[in-house]
């Protein structure tokens, strides 16, 4: 029996944005820690230093690496947040409706993946997603980020109307 590799209708990799502002908590928590730890206690403010400075640098190494990436295939839509989370496959047979549109913060819980009252939001930047309602008893709706949602729609669409009857 020959197996076929799946059909990519689309791809597209977003990194975090406004990396001045992630340099801009990686300054400050330093400063705040030293400030709270002298007042506290001076003698002991070095390991309080050392730690944080230690933890700074590894979530700056994580979100420097952290990518939300989407694929629409043939066989399903893939959402990787490589570096933060696994990888999610929602099969094409399991979504009810889609649609691409601007959100608000409301509905996304903020940048990064969040489980919302509805589903989950997965997302990196801007306002601009493709909502995804699943079939019942499938896991409800899922918001996932992107700055290209007409294509993103239009690939589902493609990916739904290939599929064998």
């Amino acid at each position: 029996m020959l197996a076929f590799a799946p059909v990519t209708y689309f791809h597209e990799d977003q990194h975090f944005r406004g990396s001045w502002l992630w340099l801009g908590v990686l300054i400050a928590l330093p400063i705040v820690v030293l400030v709270t730890s002298l007042a506290a206690s001076p003698a002991r403010s070095g390991p309080a230093i050392a730690t944080t400075l230690l933890v700074g640098a590894v979530l700056a190494a994580i979100f420097g690496v952290a990518r939300l990436e989407t694929e629409v295939r043939s066989d399903g839509v893939y959402v990787h947040f490589h570096g933060l989370w696994p990888t999610r496959r929602i099969r094409l047979e399991d979504i009810e409706t889609y649609e691409a549109r601007r959100y608000s913060i409301w509905e996304s819980g903020g940048w990064g993946v969040h489980f919302t009252m509805g589903g989950i939001a997965y997302n990196v930047s801007g306002n601009e997603a493709l909502i995804i309602r699943l079939k019942k008893g499938k896991g409800g709706r899922v918001l996932i980020g992107t700055q290209q949602p007409d294509d993103l729609a239009a690939a589902i669409a493609k990916a739904l109307a290939a599929r064998p009857t």
